[in-house]
């Protein structure tokens, strides 16, 4: 059970990591674009600062869910303590791109390797944020997140792991991936995590 406190902070944290995702993915998908090969000299700073912010968000939001979530369903605990490892992952390494490009030290790897390096496990960990989402749905036994934060959940989590096993295999052209970012990470997923915030409002000894 949540204290208030913690409800508080999930509840905070949520919404932080939610504005945080939708501006990333709409840098991305709308300034950056799919065409960019490596780091955004123009834009990299402002997307790898925020992902810092959002990531930070989120991994609150994975812990605390799993008190809000978890007591009964062993099996959601565990694929959080998974996504949380892999977020924590990709909180080292979202300034390592901003970093290496404005290093006044020599360095042996550009901005542009760097950022190749930092998102290396990006596939699986999309995969494993699509498959946290669906887990979390089964585990809302009393439904605290909203309707229309569940059926966001789930159109986020089938679509980015579609998305995911697509690019495994080069299926999903690049003229998609500007309409899929819209579409899962500026709309679909920030309302899920939105609707997560909601159920820590209403949680809390």
């Amino acid at each position: 059970m949540l204290t208030s406190k913690e409800a508080q902070l999930g509840s905070l944290m949520a919404r932080i990591a939610a504005l945080g995702t939708i501006v990333v993915f709409a840098v991305q998908a709308l300034l950056i674009g799919p065409d960019q090969v490596g780091y955004s000299t123009e834009y990299g700073a402002i997307v790898d600062i925020v992902s810092f912010v959002q990531t930070f968000g989120i991994l609150f939001t994975i812990s605390l869910t799993q008190k809000l979530f978890g007591d009964n369903n062993p099996y959601f605990r565990i694929v959080s303590a998974i996504l949380f490892v892999a977020a924590v992952i990709q909180l080292t390494g979202s300034l390592s791109s901003t970093g290496n490009a404005n290093s006044v030290f020599d360095s042996v790897l550009s901005a542009d390797q760097a950022n190749a390096v930092a998102n290396n496990g990006q596939l699986v960990t999309f995969i494993l944020y699509g498959i946290w989402a669906l887990c979390l749905i089964s585990a809302d036994e009393n439904n605290r997140v909203p309707s229309w934060g569940r059926m966001s959940g789930q159109g986020a989590a089938y679509l980015v792991i579609a998305v995911q096993i697509g690019a495994l295999f080069g299926l999903i052209p690049l003229a998609a991936f500007v309409p899929v970012f819209i579409l899962g990470g500026v709309v679909l997923f920030p309302v899920f995590v939105y609707g997560i915030s909601i159920a820590f409002s209403g949680a809390g000894e």
